[in-house]
């Protein structure tokens, strides 16, 4: 069932119990003030017929008759009787009344009382010592036609107007549907090849408005990722394809003729040389990967950063054995503020990274490595003079295989520098970049202690 018949036949339900309770409502008020309104009125007929017995010996019979005639015998079938009450018996009651209120009447003064559509009530007063009774009963057919009126009136509003809500509510639910409809065949319309195009904003402060908006960044986001994903392919494929092109052809020139010791030896240092630098990109790639697809099962310890730096500093050296990094550490901080909580293995990859990277682009020139602790977090600072990075290029620098127009002659494959990224994110922490050609870039990371 479409959402348009849904709102419709529940709008109508609704609509439709409003309907019946309002007329219900209506009809018991209505009911209820009739039956006071006759009420009253029978107790008027009460004290017209009390007074008339007590002066009906200062008339005539034939005054007598014309006063009867007159005040008591208007209502519709209406009886009166006023009868002598005596001591231990039971009245001689003329009319027959309700039974369960026959022992009542001679002992209360005032009874009002119902029996189906009759009405009735009763007064005690006293003449010259002895009490009397009267009681008055009538039925009140100018009001039952007035509610069978009422009632028939209610019942036929509440026929006649069920299908017409229920008419309105589906024109007014599908004409505030139709932008909905026509999104959704938008939507339905955008594919891979086009995932450029977008919903229609025509009121961006109301629920469709706010629904296309948040839509189409959803696009935005999809469409940076193909984006994205696109140009790492594209990348990957073209890291990966330089090294092997180098050792198939490299393998190829040596096989093509008898070499001697030396040129093979130059060839298969350059062999080793391109497949090293293979194994860096795609390890680099499974560890993105890893990182990247199992954040939630990753373990962390307790890490006192400071002594890891010093590990990190000692099998960097091992690596490159050229390298100027100076390591400074805030003597002010007692160790326990150098703790974090991590993990040794992928912050040891990061920091490597970025220890490389500052070597790779100042040329093995002199790198100030800082750490220090800044109000309730770790701070690493990595500084640098080597080539710098544009400002174009910072922009972009944490995307995978990007690398800037000035290191297009450094050997590396710019995966990197966004794995550092996700690792220190993956840490709560931040990694930030301020870089100027020529001289030199500053990184700073910063961990919660």
């Amino acid at each position: 069932m479409k959402i348009s018949t849904r709102l419709s036949v529940s709008s109508s339900s609704i609509a439709s119990a409003i309907f019946i309770l309002f007329g219900t409502t209506i009809y018991l008020f209505s009911s209820n003030y009739r039956a006071q309104v006759f009420q009253i009125r029978l107790k008027e007929r009460v004290l017209i017929t009390e007074k008339i017995f007590l002066e009906k010996e200062s008339f005539s019979p034939q005054e007598l008759e014309k006063i009867t005639d007159q005040f008591l015998h208007t209502l519709p079938e209406e009886t009166e009787e006023v009868i002598l009450i005596q001591e231990d018996s039971m009245p001689d009651f003329k009319y027959n009344y309700p039974k369960n209120i026959l022992a009542d009447l001679a002992e209360n003064d005032s009874i009002d009382f119902e029996s189906k559509s009759m009405q009735g009530t009763s007064r005690i007063f006293q003449v010259k010592g002895k009490r009397y009774l009267i009681i008055v009963t009538a039925i009140d057919k100018v009001g039952f036609q007035y509610l069978s009126f009422l009632k028939n009136i209610i019942i036929l509003s509440v026929l006649l107007g069920i299908p017409f809500v229920f008419l309105g509510t589906f024109i007014i639910t599908k004409k505030a549907l139709t932008p909905i409809s026509k999104k959704i065949d938008k939507a339905n319309s955008i594919s891979a090849s086009n995932l450029h195009q977008r919903l229609n904003v025509h009121s961006p402060t109301d629920e469709l408005g706010k629904m296309a908006i948040a839509f189409n960044k959803l696009l935005d986001r999809l469409e940076e990722s193909f984006e994205a994903q696109k140009a790492f392919i594209r990348n990957a494929s073209h890291e990966i394809k330089n090294p092997l092109t180098a050792i198939m052809g490299e393998a190829e020139i040596a096989l093509s003729k008898s070499r001697t010791n030396n040129e093979y030896i130059e060839s298969l240092r350059i062999i080793l040389t391109e497949a090293e630098s293979l194994t860096h990109t795609v390890n680099n790639l499974l560890q993105l990967s890893k990182v990247t697809a199992n954040e939630e099962s990753i373990q962390f310890e307790a890490i006192q950063l400071d002594q890891l730096l010093t590990e990190i500093k000692d099998g960097f050296d091992f690596i490159n054995p050229d390298n100027q990094i100076v390591l400074e550490v805030d003597d002010k901080a007692i160790n326990s503020d150098y703790k974090i909580h991590g993990n040794t293995n992928l912050l040891k990859t990061a920091i490597i990274n970025l220890f490389d990277n500052a070597c790779k682009f100042s040329l093995n020139g002199p790198v100030e490595v800082g750490l220090s602790r800044v109000n309730n977090q770790i701070q690493l600072i990595i500084k640098d003079s080597g080539m710098g990075i544009s400002e174009n290029d910072l922009e972009k620098i944490f995307t995978p295989f990007y690398r800037g127009n000035n290191a297009m002659g450094i050997k590396g494959s710019g995966v990197g520098l966004s794995l550092s990224a996700k690792i220190i994110n993956l840490h709560k922490g931040t990694l930030d970049v301020q870089s100027k050609l020529d001289k030199g870039t500053i990184i700073t990371v910063c961990i919660p202690n």
